[in-house]
This record gives structure tokens, C-alpha cells and sequence, in this order.
């Protein structure tokens, strides 16, 4: 994979759906990014609200292409995603980072940057992804966000934006070469995942301390509550919470 364009934006209301517009449009091409310095109407997992201060962080979206990839391993793709943030992210801070399943990036537990992968299926294959992104770089005040965080509040120092998004392109390139390595990718993934050593979780409504065991490369995650019960479970059914 290779950025083969840069679109920059002032703002919009959110990069994703400024994507779904040059496809309609048919202005927009696999690898091309959309950056913008606003977005009035981010959005996260589970439809959650984005806030970012104006040009202070990274908003961006991805169009990708696949070459082969089946409707059921869509979550390949938030793993690529996922390491190649981490990694972008980890040339910047030096605390510790993890991802926190199954689409934010943690630092000092608090959440540095988060996901959003929306996939267009076409019979039994991925058709194209959206992948959204936002990483707090520059912005220190979040507004009834207790659990958020940034680049600059974790190291005091100002972020130049632009060398954030060149490392990410970077990033993204090398993960996603390597796509087709499931193994690779699945392994790495969940050596860099939040709640290996304990974690909270909500599950039925209710709330337990215990681990992760593992996250298959089709999005399951294998948890052991304090009980020793173990048991696998997708995202609709389980919820990390925040220490």
C-alpha cells in the first residue's frame, strides 16, 4: 500500500464522510488520505462523539482497496490499523502504549488516539475499507473527557502534526505489506494488547475485574474473570473499561 494522494482539508464534519463523498464522486483513489483540522462531526465506536481542538491533532481517513481479503476477516484490518497507530505513536512518546481492543491506543491508561474502520462488502469479500483516525498530539484540555490524553501531556513538548501523519504513512505502508501474514500480524497484535496483566470489563451489564487471554484475528476476545471462568466473546457483547 502507498499514500497516492494527500487531501487536505480544513474542516469538515468528519474525514470519513468527506471519503464517502469522493467515492461518490469517484475523485478518490486506494491510498489516498484525507486530512482535516477540524472535524464539527467526529464519531467513534459505537457512534461516541470526537472532540478535537482546532489543528492541534491528527484527524485523517484512509480509502482502502484490498487485494483479497473475505467479508469475515474484516478485523485484519483494525489489527493492521491498530499496530501501525501504535507504532506511530510510540516514535513520539516514549510511555508506555498498548491497544486497547478494539480500536483505541492507551498511554498511561488513558486513551492517545482512537479507530474507526468502516467496510463496504461486496458478496463473500471486502469490497473497500474507511479507516478514520484521530491522535492527539497537541491538545492538553478535554472537556468531560477524563480518560483522554495526548501526545504533549504525556512529554510537555509541542508536536509538529505533519511529522505524525508522515510517520503513520510510513507505518501504514509497512503493516500493510504485510497484510496477507495473519500470523505475523495476529501474534504482534496481541503482544501489544491492553489487559493481559488485569483489566476491567463490562459483560451482560455487569461489571468484573480478570485478563485477556487472546484476541483472534477475527475480532474475538478470550477473557478469565477473577472467577477462573473463561469465555470468548465479540465486541457487541463485551466492553473494556478504563482503570
Amino acid at each position: 500500500m502507498s499514500a497516492s494522494k494527500i487531501i487536505k482539508v480544513n474542516a469538515t464534519r468528519s474525514t470519513n464522510d468527506k471519503v464517502k463523498m469522493l467515492i461518490k464522486s469517484k475523485k478518490i483513489l486506494s491510498g489516498d488520505l484525507i486530512i482535516a483540522k477540524y472535524q464539527y462531526g467526529g464519531r467513534g465506536q459505537r457512534m461516541n462523539k470526537w472532540y478535537s481542538s482546532y489543528g492541534k491533532n491528527l484527524l485523517c481517513s484512509l480509502f482502502y482497496r484490498p487485494l483479497d481479503i473475505n467479508a469475515d476477516r474484516t478485523f485484519l484490518i483494525n489489527q493492521v490499523v491498530s499496530l501501525a497507530v501504535l507504532k506511530t505513536i510510540r516514535k513520539f512518546n516514549n510511555e508506555k502504549c498498548l491497544i486497547k481492543w478494539p480500536n483505541d491506543i492507551l498511554s498511561v491508561n488513558k486513551k492517545i488516539a482512537g479507530i474507526l474502520v468502516e467496510n463496504s462488502l461486496s458478496s463473500d469479500k471486502v469490497n473497500y475499507s474507511i479507516i478514520g483516525l484521530g491522535i492527539n498530539i497537541n491538545q492538553v484540555f478535554f472537556k468531560r473527557l477524563p480518560n483522554a490524553t495526548s501526545i504533549k501531556k504525556i512529554s510537555n513538548k509541542n508536536i509538529d502534526v505533519e511529522s505524525v501523519l508522515n510517520e503513520l504513512i510510513d507505518s501504514y505502508k509497512y503493516y500493510f505489506n504485510k497484510i496477507n501474514d495473519t500470523k505475523y500480524i495476529n501474534d504482534e497484535y496481541n503482544q501489544n494488547i491492553y489487559g493481559k496483566e488485569g483489566c476491567k470489563f463490562i459483560l451482560n451489564g455487569k461489571k468484573f475485574n480478570g485478563k485477556i487471554i487472546s484476541i483472534s484475528n477475527t475480532g474475538i476476545i478470550k477473557l478469565k474473570t477473577n472467577s477462573k471462568k473463561i469465555g470468548t466473546y465479540d465486541s457487541r457483547k463485551v466492553k473494556l473499561l478504563y482503570d
